[in-house]
């Protein structure tokens, strides 16, 4: 963890806020197991789009840990200010997993909107004290500075974590919710999710200046940036900023640098980029930043098998009769299993259209 910018403290201010204690044993066992929650969560929701029973699946994919980590370092009567790829937040926050299909399934039940929202395109829960958002980018970002500086005049103590991804700060919500924050000096904690990419618009193309905790100088706050495969770093910078917030040592940046870019439509980077075609299914593991390695393979990126499918069946050509003339693109196709997994209900194998002996021709419709 390594501090982009720091302003210089000023004669006769207060105090550093203390440094946190070393977390134990069991606090990690418990962002750990809020994490795997996270995965267990998001995988179904893939699922369930895929099989026409969602509408729409905000991933977090990746982010797990930095969600997770940042949240668990809030105490129950802080407020949470997530975007719409917050599950790990909510989840950290004490979201169940019921609650969450409520919403997903649009029942009235839903505690977040009352079935009226898509799943994750709002988090609002006032028993838990995560404010409501909107799908649309950065516009979140002054609702908290507004709700910390509720905090500041009331003297409650609560402290906001406002969370968001690198697209978001191409926004003028993003300047205007910083600069005020910075002059008050409120209880907020900013955390941008850096995966280089805003859908499908890269960092490059956003900002010339890749290191997002450096624009923390411009506002005269504090800027961080972690590895954000680095669980705990993740937690301890949070933890650091919190209690700085909490002291009233005014608003902090933390950006949580990370490869995990999942698209709605597009699974794989542009050509000739260098960035893995593939991020893990598992969430960033707890390791030490001793153990913390460049290497892609100490990384967890696991490429796709060459000739793998995605939905478990292959289609190859029909074998011709002898003598029958090759007609590239018309032939007949048969379908083989290549794993355990259902076939698809649509586009083709014994499900999507009649499957076909290898050898029989195809009669066609004379002209």
């Amino acid at each position: 963890m390594t501090a982009a910018s720091e302003p210089s403290r000023e004669p006769g201010s207060a105090p550093a806020a203390a440094e946190p204690a070393e977390p134990s044993r069991d606090e990690y066992l418990h962002v750990h197991r809020l994490m795997c929650a996270t995965k267990a969560l998001d995988d179904r929701m893939h699922v369930l789009v895929r099989q026409g029973r969602a509408p729409f699946v905000g991933s977090a994919r990746g982010h797990e840990g930095i969600q997770v980590a940042a949240t668990a370092a809030l105490r129950p009567d802080d407020w949470l200010v997530p975007h719409y790829r917050g599950l790990g937040n909510a989840v950290a926050r004490g979201l169940t997993a019921r609650e969450w299909m409520l919403a997903v399934f649009a029942r009235a039940g839903d505690p977040l909107s009352g079935g009226r929202n898509i799943p994750g395109g709002c988090f609002s829960h006032p028993r838990l004290r995560i404010a409501p958002v909107s799908q649309v980018v950065a516009s979140w970002i002054p609702k908290a500075a507004g709700i910390a500086y509720a905090s500041k005049l009331r003297g409650d103590g609560a402290v906001t974590l406002c969370t968001f991804g690198d697209g978001a700060t191409s926004k003028g919500d993003f300047h205007e919710g910083l600069n005020f924050a910075a002059v008050h000096r409120l209880p907020v904690v900013f955390v941008c999710e850096n995966n280089g990419y805003a859908i499908s618009v890269p960092l490059r193309l956003q900002t010339a200046n890749p290191a997002i905790a450096d624009r923390a100088a411009g506002y005269g706050m504090r800027g961080v940036a972690v590895d954000g495969t680095d669980v705990p770093a993740c937690y301890a910078a949070a933890r650091e900023a919190v209690a700085r917030a909490r002291a009233g040592e005014g608003p902090t940046l933390i950006e949580h640098a990370s490869g995990a870019s999942t698209r709605t439509r597009r699974r794989t980077t542009r050509p000739g980029t260098a960035r893995p075609r593939r991020w893990p299914r598992r969430p960033a593991t707890i390791r030490s930043s001793a153990s913390r390695s460049g290497s892609r393979a100490a990384a967890g990126w696991t490429p796709r098998r060459r000739g793998a499918s995605r939905t478990g069946w292959t289609a190859r050509p029909a074998r011709r009769p002898t003598g029958q003339s090759a007609s590239p693109g018309l032939g007949p196709r048969t379908w083989r299993r290549t794993s355990s997994r259902d076939p698809p209900s649509r586009g083709g194998g014994p499900k999507g259209r009649k499957a076909q002996r290898p050898g029989a021709t195809t009669r066609r419709a004379s002209t």
